[in-house]
């Protein structure tokens, strides 16, 4: 595979000397330079380069680095590459190089870094893209982690002040009487950090396999607020087969929100990938997932749940302006509390518009979900159904990064419906941050 990135670099080693020639004794060598790299006579390439080193250095140090790291001479294709870098600091291919050379030594997270600022100064080098994806799955441990600011805060925003209709425990009759929140309508700022580690686990008959623990806060200008979780999880990645895969997750998951705490003490997920290909034109290829889950869920008061849950999603090929999926699913929880026991239907649109002259990339999702709860509450004349819509759009401009790592802006509106009146709610929620992990 190191092979292939090499040939790869080569095209754009010999496109960087080729760019920089400036008279016709020089085009002469780094044609010469160029042909010998083409057909592998590494030392007639070196002798070139050393020819180029006083009037072209930037060609030579491309030349020499290119060559050394053919030779496997990664320490000297590094002093090469550092050297190209130093004098062309915003091109992409030193850094490419640099990498390869690291990369080479055992250094893969400084090969990575290098990588990651190569996509900053160009984000048409694929080679980068791939070489960093290559060298990323290789790694044992992994480091994730992010922060962002969330400037209006979805906190409780209920936006009903009405009454509520009961049942009168007393006389058994119906009463109307005036309602108000709780907690009423807020907005505020908060800051938000998570991080993760994950560890590559030695790989069985079965597939491959990964360990992960992953530390999520959001901490806002009221502490009563603040809400953290702690998941520990493994994932085991079986062979594929023809064209699916195939990925069996358990996690324990501790989630701490409002000074009250659910323990998520099981958590499994199994899902199954299909990647649909067209005959008439192979490149255009269709996903299809399909996911089955089940959890334990704890709460202080004992009253514990247990969820089911089961979810598909179809991905059609991206056209020239256009990429679209929907996802349906089904939740269903039993729980020894007659307020969290429900069955639930979701259909979840996304829509993604493809902008041909524009660097920005938009999301756009369009949740609709059916809730109803299992058991008849003691204080209202009927079941709780709800009906929920939310939208959410994602905008983010891959141009503006700094080590591969973009901003992007999130906002998201939620209109549920109930036909009680006190669980009608209605929030708008944004943020802005680093929201892809690194």
């Amino acid at each position: 595979m190191l092979l292939f990135f090499l040939r790869r670099v080569c095209v754009l080693t010999c496109f960087a000397t080729l760019f920089f020639m400036l008279s016709f004794p020089l085009r002469a060598d780094l044609t010469t330079a160029h042909i010998a790299l083409q057909s592998r006579q590494f030392q007639l390439a070196l002798a070139q380069a050393e020819n180029l080193a006083a009037t072209h250095p930037f060609d030579s140090a491309m030349i020499a680095a290119r060559v050394h790291v053919e030779l496997g001479q990664f320490g000297k294709a590094q002093t090469s590459a550092t050297h190209a870098q130093a004098l062309a600091p915003k091109l992409a291919a030193p850094r490419i190089l640099k990498a390869l050379a690291l990369h080479g030594l055992g250094k893969p997270w400084r090969a990575i870094f290098q990588l990651r600022r190569a996509l900053d100064l160009s984000k048409k080098w694929i080679t980068a893209t791939r070489l960093l994806q290559q060298i990323q799955a290789g790694l044992t441990v992994k480091i994730s982690g992010g922060l962002g600011i969330a400037p209006s805060s979805n906190i409780n925003k209920i936006s009903y002040l009405t009454t509520q209709t009961s049942i009168n425990p007393l006389t058994g009759t119906l009463q109307t009487i005036p309602w108000t929140a709780n907690e009423p309508q807020r907005s505020g700022s908060g800051l938000r950090l998570w991080n993760g580690l994950s560890y590559a686990l030695p790989k069985t008959q079965l597939g491959t396999q990964l360990a992960s623990l992953n530390l999520s806060t959001v901490v806002y200008n009221e502490p009563r607020f603040n809400r953290s979780s702690l998941s520990i999880k493994h994932k085991l990645v079986f062979t594929p087969a023809a064209q699916h895969q195939t990925t069996l997750t358990q996690a324990f998951t501790a989630f701490h929100q409002f000074n009250a705490l659910e323990s998520r003490i099981f958590s499994s997920s199994w899902s199954r990938r299909y990647a649909l290909r067209d005959p008439q034109n192979p490149r255009q290829i269709a996903l299809r997932d399909w996911s089955l889950g089940a959890d334990i869920i704890t709460r202080p008061d004992g009253k514990d749940s247990r969820v089911l849950k089961t979810s598909s999603r179809h991905y059609w090929p991206a056209g020239s302006s256009n990429e679209f999926n929907l996802g349906p699913g089904y939740t269903n929880r039993f729980s020894d509390a007659a307020d969290v026991g429900n069955q639930e239907i979701k259909i979840d649109p996304g829509w993604r518009p493809i902008f041909q002259t524009s660097p920005y990339v938009l999301n756009f999702n369009f949740s609709l979900s059916l809730a109803k709860w299992k058991d008849l509450e003691i204080t209202f004349p009927e079941k709780r159904r709800v009906r929920e819509r939310k939208i959410s759009v994602n905008l983010s401009n891959p141009n503006l990064s700094y080590l591969g790592l973009t901003l992007s802006a999130h906002y998201s509106f939620l209109d549920r419906d109930a036909n009680i009146e006190m669980f009608r709610v209605r929030s708008h929620g944004m943020f802005i941050g680093r929201t892809n992990a690194f």
